[in-house]
């Protein structure tokens, strides 16, 4: 279904990872691709990790990885079935989506502006603390578990499925270190053993926001928020879209937790509502605000795209009338009477309002502070707790997917996921803050794979496990 009002996630704790190991298994093994995401204790000097120099940055995340840890990871496996390929093309996926509460069995740092925006989202530490999944960093040790951490990144490698990633270079950094084996001391080594430990490649959607659809946001919720909207409005017009299927979950299954992303009723309404609703531009912009959840201000996605679509198409009305009026004035020969625009918007939706007012769409879900039903002054917040490794993981897949239907383009049967969609393009390009060009993961000429690296993708490979 292109259309869907809530997404389950498995939480996965200490408690009931053994008893999960065989779902994710089969999870990662069938996947097409994988997203994934991490909620971490702290990033360090904020300002070394912007520095101009690329492998400057790179030692400085080395360090932070090193002696920071990974709170929780979220996976998101998406896996293709079969593609009708007559009429438009349809990408139907099966999507499993799991969040694994983690515990570093060693001293590491914790930043409280960090913990902070953890805590605002709902990130439970007391859940952490008494029921993470143990691991540790660095190498592998004499007398690994099984069935741990370690072992189901161990598991993702050996898949060789693509890797997802939202702004990637962090996650991977903290990957490595954290349950692959100690960091490299170049990036040069470090771009080397990635492209050898995800030969199907690695896909960042903020990259591929940035440098080709170029969306006016690029942060997570946003892309998620209007790739999904986008998604619904092309399956009602029937044209290329994504459909997703959910594993039916016994209701006895209390690890699931369901999210809510239910898109607003009016979505494809022709004529929206003028109520004035402001929202936070420092977090339309850029998916941060320094009030955070205290901001009296909306941080509603839906109430931000649908103001930047109308203001859009208001300036679109305005050439208009100008290239039809000439080198009169907008004053000059405006009708006396108000009429009605009809303008197409970003996400394909018509939107209809009353040419004139300074008004803007308003979403049609029920979280807006609105007492009187219809003042100028409404103030809607989003839901809090949507910072989540697991479903910020499966935004992440999904953005991934209607990616793909919109820029891929179907080429036959091949084993290859890259291949088959002709995604040559986009892959093994991650995003770098401050750049306009992605950091490259290709093995240079200057550059070997580190022997650490080295040693450990022997075992997995002749092995199977790092642990036999």
């Amino acid at each position: 279904m292109a259309w869907f009002s809530r997404v389950p996630v498995v939480d996965v704790t200490k408690d009931n990872f053994k008893e999960l190991w065989p779902t994710m298994l089969v999870a990662l093994k069938t996947a097409t691709f994988v997203a994934v995401d991490l909620e971490l204790s702290g990033l360090g000097n904020r300002r070394k990790l912007n520095t101009p120099s690329v492998d400057d940055r790179y030692k400085s995340l080395a360090g932070v990885a090193r002696s920071r840890a990974v709170l929780s990871i979220g996976l998101s496996c998406f896996k293709l079935n079969n593609v009708d390929e007559d009429g438009p093309l349809v990408l139907p996926f099966t999507t499993q989506t799991f969040n694994l509460t983690l515990l570093c069995s060693e001293e590491y740092v914790v930043e409280p502006i960090s913990l902070k925006f953890l805590v605002d989202h709902g990130f439970d530490f007391n859940v952490q603390y008494s029921q993470g999944a143990p691991y540790h960093r660095g190498a592998d040790q004499n007398g690994e578990a099984p069935q741990s951490v370690r072992q189901l990144f161990s598991e993702l490698v050996c898949s060789r499925v693509p890797l997802i990633l939202h702004n990637g270079l962090v996650d991977l950094v903290f990957l490595y270190q954290s349950f692959y084996t100690e960091l490299p001391s170049t990036l040069g080594s470090f771009l080397a053993d990635l492209s050898e430990m995800f030969p199907a490649g690695i896909f960042d959607t903020k990259c591929i926001t940035d440098f080709h659809i170029r969306m006016p946001a690029s942060y997570l919720e946003y892309v998620f928020r209007r790739s999904q909207r986008e998604n619904a409005v092309h399956q009602s017009k029937e044209q290329p879209h994504v459909t997703l299927t959910f594993p039916a979950y016994p209701p006895h299954m209390a690890c699931v937790e369901y999210r809510d992303c239910c898109l607003p009723d009016t979505l494809l309404n022709t004529t929206q509502s003028t109520t004035v609703i402001p929202y936070c531009e420092q977090y339309g912009a850029h998916g941060t605000c320094p009030k955070g959840v205290k901001c009296s201000l909306s941080h509603d996605p839906d109430i931000i795209i649908d103001q930047e679509d109308w203001v859009k198409a208001k300036k679109k009305r305005r050439r208009d009338r100008k290239k039809k009026k000439g080198n009169k004035t907008e004053d000059e020969g405006q009708d006396k009477t108000e009429h009605l625009v009809s303008m197409e918007t970003d996400d394909g939706r018509d939107v209809t309002s009353v040419d004139g007012t300074d008004s803007v769409s308003s979403d049609g879900q029920t979280h807006t502070d609105q007492s009187d039903g219809g003042t100028d002054n409404v103030v809607a917040k989003t839901r809090v707790g949507c910072h989540r490794a697991g479903f910020d993981a499966f935004m992440t897949g999904f953005a991934m997917a209607t990616m793909v239907c919109k820029l891929g383009k179907l080429c036959g049967e091949t084993d290859s996921f890259t291949t088959k969609f002709q995604l040559e393009e986009f892959v093994n390009r991650v995003y770098l803050s401050g750049k306009d060009f992605p950091l490259q993961i290709a093995r240079s000429a200057f550059a070997k794979p580190s022997n650490n690296h080295k040693a450990k993708l022997q075992r997995l490979q002749f092995g199977g496990t790092s642990y036999q």
